[in-house]
């Protein structure tokens, strides 16, 4: 049997040695393959990496690669790139080829393993989880996450960041008509991970593109509440986290996992701060 394949289309060696260094130490069998153009050949190929200047060679080629692409080094002010996102295979995007995210999410294509916040922040770091499943429980989840990021030293406005972040995805994942959700928090140095968990598995990375385009266009305006609901939630999320994880099995489960960099200076909320997104879809 022919080993498991990674690709890596870029000139530079960063990105590349990123994946190497995230899949040497997964355990995973997998051979990393540093192109400098997409190769014909794609049999046996687990994930496929590209710079934005192969992406932008690629272009529309992308979209028959049956495998997941990751861009790395690209921003979401660039059209192509959003349209090429709207549906798989292209469900990833880490801005920077240095972010952990690149090794994180190369490691959980390889090997299947796509749910849980704990994979995006340091090993050993205390996970707290509550259910919810009416108004009532929603409210006190808030102010149980609020107070313990107050606890954990977050700022003052990052706390109101997380606070409104967890109302939108609980609203949402109730609203969508699930028995209840799930909310785990964890942190480390670098990160404050939130995540809201439900048993409905609808959320699609068409609805998660869409709406992103809605914010690109409105170029950070007060966005109206017509077409809303969980657009409205969506959009919100998208325009107060540094990366956005979403992690769906089809009709079974999703995991929405949001990400807070603990250092990033207190600003207005902006879309432009999305430094990582990505739609992983299990089977």
């Amino acid at each position: 049997m022919k080993a498991r394949r990674a690709i890596c289309i870029s000139r530079a060696g960063s990105s590349c040695s990123a994946v190497e260094g995230a899949l040497a130490g997964s355990g995973v069998d997998l051979v990393v393959e540093h192109h400098e153009r997409l190769p014909a050949d794609l049999a046996n190929v687990a994930l496929v990496v590209v710079d934005r200047a192969a992406r932008q060679v690629a272009g529309e080629t992308l979209r028959a690669v049956d495998a997941p692409v990751i861009v790395v080094g690209d921003d979401l002010d660039d059209d192509a790139l959003v349209a090429l996102m709207l549906d798989a295979p292209v469900s990833h995007l880490v801005g920077d080829p240095a972010d952990r995210d690149l090794g994180i999410t190369s490691e959980k294509l390889a090997t299947g393993d796509l749910f849980g916040l704990e994979k995006y922040v340091a090993a050993g770091a205390s996970v707290g989880e509550r259910r919810v499943g009416d108004e009532l429980g929603k409210r006190r989840a808030m102010d149980e996450v609020s107070a313990w990021a107050e606890s954990v030293g977050a700022r003052r406005p990052l706390v109101h960041r997380i606070a409104s972040v967890t109302d939108e995805l609980l609203m949402n994942a109730l609203g969508a008509g699930a028995s209840a959700a799930v909310i785990r928090w964890a942190a480390d140095a670098r990160t404050i991970a939130i995540s809201v968990g439900d048993d409905n598995g609808a959320l699609r990375q068409r609805d998660v593109i869409a709406h992103l385009r809605r914010a690109r266009v409105e170029r950070g305006r007060p966005m109206s509440a017509a077409g809303g609901g969980a657009g409205l939630g969506l959009y919100l999320v998208l325009a107060n986290v540094a990366a956005l994880v979403v992690n769906v099995t089809p009709g079974r489960q999703t995991e929405v996992v949001c990400l807070f960099d603990r250092a990033a200076p207190s600003a207005r909320p902006a879309i432009r701060m999305l430094r990582s997104l990505h739609v992983f879809a299990g089977a």
